[in-house]
């Protein structure tokens, strides 16, 4: 969830891992018959593909049906710099204009494959072939392909195994976790139901003892009662051979492009599994529609795009009531409580405002970005997705040097005032 690139950019004539695009094969005849223009040189490429379709794959089912939305402009955007700001929104409205169309989420079983970072691919006469679903050219700078260089195989998976891969490139980012993958899951309900008895091996691609477990918390919340199943952080650096594997395609194209039923499925099955949230959500349509909590989520400075002046922020926001959470402290039960008990909520934008999804649809949100020259349309488009007006305030990115995803930013507290009070 970093800068995007403009949306008139035009695709390299090689990919960034050096394949050859006409390697590239739809996953099965369903996928390609439901692909979309959804990001730029996406006509050119399919048009070229259409008949590049792998024989080994067949899908199983539609988890989640092809979807088109339109998001509406920004309720209001705040910052030092009007004009900037108003480009921003019209770019914004162009956005909405070009891709609106996004395809089909399905499970497809698929067999004699290999798996290399998060990538998936065959040997076919000699020459590579990599199912499109997992080495989008929409993803290419996040892509890890592991292997695609030779037959290389480090370790061969059980043939008797059930396995069912869940990954995507932004597996590492919690927010992208929530949106991306975990509605995947989906999948496994339909695995159980043509498999019954039998245990389901989750693949997932490791990214350290904390996310791993992160993940491993909320597939076991997203399963409930369901004990049929484990959890195999794989090595990414290594390439697997597949007998027999179940993957889903993607629900989302980042960053303007969310399923609203995959991000729905997983506000139902998680809100199911927290009887609190459940119990206040009920209380909130009864009562005024100004209770509920409010919340400032907060960021941690090792993440990067921190607030240089957070001490005065923080300090603005609890005097307007504002209890201030940093989610990473709360496991990932506890941070869904706590966003689907708040009315109102303000947080610099980042992997924990995703959180968001859990929040009621009446819900006030207030996003805290940089510069406006970082010009993500994650939050936007999530906003309209949950049905929340979007609204963010801007500040000034500070002198330090780095990445746009990671430079540090000051905040004008009286712009933050004027947003909170025209929430």
């Amino acid at each position: 969830m970093g800068a995007s690139d403009s949306p008139t950019a035009r695709p390299a004539a090689r990919l960034a891992t050096g394949l050859d695009p006409d390697c590239l094969v739809f996953s099965c005849a369903e996928t390609a018959a439901g692909a979309q223009a959804s990001f730029p040189g996406a006509a050119d490429l399919y048009g070229a593909m259409l008949s590049r379709v792998c024989p080994r794959t067949r899908a199983v089912a539609t988890l989640f049906p092809a979807y088109s939305y339109r998001r509406p402009a920004p309720r209001r955007l705040t910052g030092p710099d009007g004009p900037g700001l108003r480009a921003l929104a019209d770019w914004f409205g162009e956005l909405d204009e070009t891709y609106r169309r996004f395809p089909p989420t399905v499970l497809c079983e698929t067999t004699d494959l290999r798996l290399g970072g998060n990538v998936l691919h065959y040997r076919e006469n000699g020459a590579v072939r990599v199912l499109y679903e997992t080495h989008r050219l929409s993803d290419l700078k996040m892509i890890e392909a592991i292997g695609l260089d030779g037959d290389r195989v480090d370790e061969h998976l059980a043939a008797d195994g059930l396995y069912f891969l869940l990954c995507s490139v932004g597996s590492f980012n919690y927010g992208h976790w929530l949106v991306d993958d975990l509605p995947r899951l989906e999948g496994f309900f339909v695995l159980r139901r043509l498999h019954p008895g039998r245990t389901i091996t989750i693949l997932l691609p490791a990214y350290g003892a904390h996310m791993d477990e992160v993940r491993r918390r909320m597939i076991a919340l997203y399963l409930g009662a369901d004990e049929g199943w484990r959890a195999v952080f794989y090595d990414r650096e290594r390439v697997y051979a597949v007998p027999r594997l179940y993957f889903a395609t993607p629900c989302s194209q980042q960053p303007y492009g969310k399923s609203p039923e995959a991000v729905a499925a997983v506000r139902t099955r998680l809100l199911r599994q927290t009887r609190v949230a459940r119990a206040e959500s009920a209380l909130r349509r009864i009562t005024s529609p100004g209770s509920g909590r409010r919340l400032f989520v907060d960021r941690s400075g090792a993440r990067g795009r921190t607030l240089v002046n957070r001490s005065d922020v923080v300090s603005a926001v609890e005097r307007r009531g504002f209890e201030v959470i940093d989610p990473e402290r709360y496991s990932p039960r506890q941070q869904i409580v706590k966003f689907a008990r708040a009315r109102v909520v303000v947080g610099l934008a980042g992997a924990a405002m995703v959180n968001t999804i859990f929040c009621p649809p009446q819900a006030r949100i207030l996003y805290i970005a940089p510069d406006r020259g970082w010009t993500d349309p994650f939050f936007w488009d999530l906003a309209a997705v949950c049905g929340h007006p979007y609204a963010a305030v801007h500040g000034r990115w500070s002198d330090r040097e780095d990445t746009i995803a990671r430079r540090d930013f000051s905040l004008s507290v009286p712009d933050l005032e004027a947003a909170l009070d025209a929430l």
